[in-house]
């Protein structure tokens, strides 16, 4: 494949083709990568099986999210180092050693007390946070920032214009709802940011337009920029340290990343596992190693039922080290009949810690072709068994006398036609079921030669089971993992589908 001028390898993976990165001169490049040929264009820093404080150095703005632009940010930073990309394929032992020593050595220079040119300078900023201009919400400043910075990103893209957009347009002013419409994800942040900032600069308004955006912004300019100004003790050894360690944690950690977000490699290799992947579910003689961190179980499978996948939501707690969470597990092989609410399991987290696991909601989808086939069957017997009900039901309701304050009195004289009755009722539903059943031997008996029966059996079997084996064959094939990480924050860009085989990977049964 060719893109930016360069000949890509490429794999395919979940009938999707993917890039693949095995070079140095693959990473160096990725500037010149199509972007639409990215698998994920963002992810949340948060609830990730990775180098927390790599996450740090790649999420270059702070908001929590990391982008496609600041991936390339990062190695344009390793390039203006001199890095040999090399060494991203090359694992040493002592780089765990060397980042060892980087982080006591931060830690002493954390200890040096400030000179006294550095105290006048901290006290100087300390007062200048009274300013009217800066601290224009008094006390309520900082978390009305905090507010906003978690929004910001999600309505800033909400109003970027097109790019072909004109001076004036014939379209209306666009405006955001804080009350309606909201993504589920995100209600908690809009009424947080609305409360601490949005009532305080322009009062009690339910939408706000572009304009009315960017006063908000303006209007917390002086006190970022007094936030980002505040002086530093050693500033000159810490920054040289904390070049040290991004560099080498960038060695370490930076070519595992490209292979979570720019292709989905590690998901689909046997002998790793994505770094969206918390843990390991062992219930019902199965283990399910595609399980992921959930924040709201409402919101997430209201999203995630977008993915055709069967999924089970689990409360995870561990007392003894104070674990709880929650967490959803996707069912990929085996079948689902014997999954239930309430349903007890094992939960293995990332470190190996063993919690317990009970099932609290399932979002329910075809698993496996061998349930398809029986399904019909099952519905069949379902409906007998609710038929032969609502007989013996509306017998003992026409039989159960009317009268409620001589109820009991009449159970005891009548109790006997009661009984009398539901017996009656079965032996209808029995005989119901004999008559079909008779029809059929009748038909079967009446084949000829005998050994036709055999097939002819074959054939009634096969014509009630393989429409469903059908349908749900092709329900399989769109299952998309790419739909779930999209209700865990993910920006997905292309679709992140599975086959059977690797469907009993991620599923193991017994």
């Amino acid at each position: 494949m060719t893109s930016g001028n360069r000949k890509w390898s490429t794999f395919r993976a979940g009938r999707t083709k993917q890039v693949l990165i095995k070079t140095p001169e693959d990473i160096e490049n990725l500037s010149s990568l199509d972007r639409k040929m990215y698998m994920a264009m963002s992810c949340p820093c948060k609830g990730l099986r990775f180098d927390s404080r790599t996450l740090e150095f790649l999420d270059t703005d702070g908001d929590g999210r990391i982008r496609i632009d600041e991936v390339l940010s990062s190695i344009a930073f390793l390039k203006e180092n001199n890095f040999d990309f090399k060494l991203l394929f090359e694992k040493n032992d002592e780089d765990a050693k060397k980042l060892a020593e980087i982080m006591a050595r931060q830690a002493a220079v954390q200890n040096e007390p400030p000179t006294e040119e550095e105290l006048r300078a901290i006290d100087e900023w300390t007062k200048r946070e009274s300013l009217e201009e800066i601290s224009f919400l008094g006390d309520g400043t900082q978390s009305a920032e905090e507010a906003l910075k978690v929004v910001e990103p999600l309505i800033d893209e909400y109003f970027q214009p097109s790019s072909d957009v004109q001076l004036v347009t014939e379209e209306s002013t666009r405006t955001l709802s804080l009350v309606d419409h909201i993504n589920p994800r995100y209600i908690e942040a809009i009424i947080d940011f609305r409360t601490k900032c949005v009532e305080k600069i322009l009062g009690p308004v339910e939408f706000i337009d572009m304009l009315g955006w960017k006063a908000i912004k303006t209007k917390f300019s002086p006190y970022r920029k007094w936030k980002a100004s505040r002086p530093v003790a050693a500033a000159g050894a810490k920054d040289k340290l904390q070049k040290e360690e991004k560099i080498l944690r960038f060695k370490m950690y930076l070519l595992e990343f490209l292979e979570n977000f720019v292709n989905m490699g590690r998901l689909y290799r046997k002998s790793s596992s994505a770094m969206f992947q918390c843990g390991t579910l062992r219930i019902d003689s199965r283990e399910m190693c595609l399980c992921l961190p959930v924040e709201s179980e409402a919101a997430h499978s209201a999203l995630a039922d977008k993915s055709k996948c069967c999924i089970l939501y689990l409360s995870v707690t561990r007392p003894s080290d104070g674990i709880k969470r929650n967490v959803c597990a996707v069912v990929t092989a085996g079948r689902t009949g014997s999954l239930y609410v309430g349903r007890n399991g094992v939960f293995y987290d990332e470190e190996g810690r063993e919690c317990d696991a009970v099932i609290t909601k399932i979002v329910e989808h075809s698993v496996s072709l061998v349930e398809a086939f029986w399904l019909p069957w099952r519905k069949i017997g379902e409906a007998i068994s609710a038929l032969v009900k609502k007989f013996v039901s509306d017998k003992q309701s026409k039989t159960a006398p009317v009268n409620l304050p001589q109820q009991t009195e009449a159970i005891r004289a009548g109790g006997g036609a009661v009984m009398a009755s539901s017996v009656a009722a079965i032996g209808i539903g029995v005989a119901m079921i004999g008559t079909a059943m008779a029809a059929v031997v009748k038909t079967i008996t009446g084949i000829e030669p005998w050994w036709m029966i055999f097939p002819a059996l074959a054939a009634v079997v096969l014509a009630v089971s393989l429409p469903s084996v059908v349908l749900v064959w092709f329900k399989l094939r769109k299952r998309d993992i790419g739909a779930i990480l999209n209700a865990s924050g993910w920006a997905i860009n292309r679709p992140i589908y599975f086959s059977m085989r690797r469907a009993r990977r991620f599923t193991k049964c017994a």
